[in-house]
């Protein structure tokens, strides 16, 4: 009948027609797929009365399809720690570092020896990079992963960042040692 009068009324483009007929339909059929209408079916829509509400059969409520998030990560948390490999030192650092002090790896660092200035009795470290470069570092100098806390006499101490399993950054001491040489007494 909708369709009668819309053919009457000039609207003979096909997605008119389309579209009247998906409205028809959906009219229709919009309160038995809601659920809305219970237990209604091919009775309701052939105008057949309703059964008490004791007798009607439930319909059980279709099944939402839960999508399978098992094996997948979170996207609102830090990704994992980047597994060791890479830079073939076992540090888990890849990519470009820095140019100078702030590029030093602590773990690729070798004291060579600590100079202690006359004038002010401040302590230097000389360190020496697997690239065969030597870097002088002070108290307080930002490496790429830490910071120099300390200088002894024999000994540099670093506060070093690590990332744990979890992704947060802890941070941990490291003191790098001169070496004795042999034949070198002190």
């Amino acid at each position: 009948m909708v369709m009668k009068r819309l053919i009457r009324a000039g609207m003979r483009g096909r997605w008119s027609l389309v579209v009247a007929a998906s409205l028809a339909a959906g009219c229709w059929a919009l309160p038995v797929r809601a659920g809305l209408v219970p237990g209604a079916g091919v009775q309701a829509a052939a105008g057949a009365k309703k059964a008490p509400a004791a007798k009607q059969a439930q319909v059980p409520a279709p099944s939402i399809p839960r999508l399978a998030i098992e094996g997948r990560r979170d996207p609102f948390k830090l990704p994992p720690p980047p597994g060791k490999g890479g830079s073939g030192e076992g540090d888990g650092i890849t990519g470009p570092l820095p140019p100078g002090k702030r590029g030093l790896v602590i773990s690729r660092l070798r004291l060579e020896g600590i100079v202690r200035l006359d004038t002010t009795n401040e302590m230097i470290a000389v360190v020496d990079t697997n690239a065969n470069r030597a870097y002088f570092l002070r108290e307080n100098d930002a490496v790429y992963n830490g910071v120099v806390t300390k200088i002894t006499p024999d000994s540099v101490y670093f506060r070093e960042n690590v990332l744990d399993q979890q992704g947060r950054v802890q941070t941990r001491e490291v003191v790098k040692r001169l070496s004795q040489r042999p034949g070198e007494g002190r």
